[in-house]
């Protein structure tokens, strides 16, 4: 499959992905680098793993140790809804942002994109 066919099958998944083991957390994902030894986010937020490998591969031309990576997030652990916004705005930014570097356009797979009579 193509980056941009990849990249719409993953449009379909418009919120983080309820994380295992967890009571309110969900799993975020970047795409993260080396620095001074350690990893650190170099795009991202991601909803999906496939936007973040996406976005991983178009980020190895300049950088070859980038590679996807989640983490997780649990809005009971510190309830903040100005944050659980932030970051859902985020992710629909990096998406938005990746659709420009791929070439395409956000795919629409909600009630808007169904026919009209």
């Amino acid at each position: 499959m193509s980056p941009i066919d990849r990249f719409k099958a993953a449009c379909s998944v418009t919120d983080f992905a309820k994380a295992p083991n967890t009571t309110g957390g969900y799993t975020v994902w970047s795409v993260t680098t080396i620095v001074k030894g350690g990893r650190s986010d170099i795009d991202g937020p991601y909803f999906t793993a496939e936007e973040a490998a996406i976005s991983a591969e178009l980020l190895t031309s300049i950088d070859k140790f980038a590679k996807p990576q989640a983490s997780t997030h649990c809005s009971v652990w510190n309830p903040d809804p100005r944050r659980e916004k932030a970051i859902r705005d985020d992710a629909r930014a990096s998406r938005m942002l990746l659709a420009m570097q791929l070439g395409t356009q956000i795919p629409n797979h909600g009630a808007d994109s169904a026919p009209r009579s």
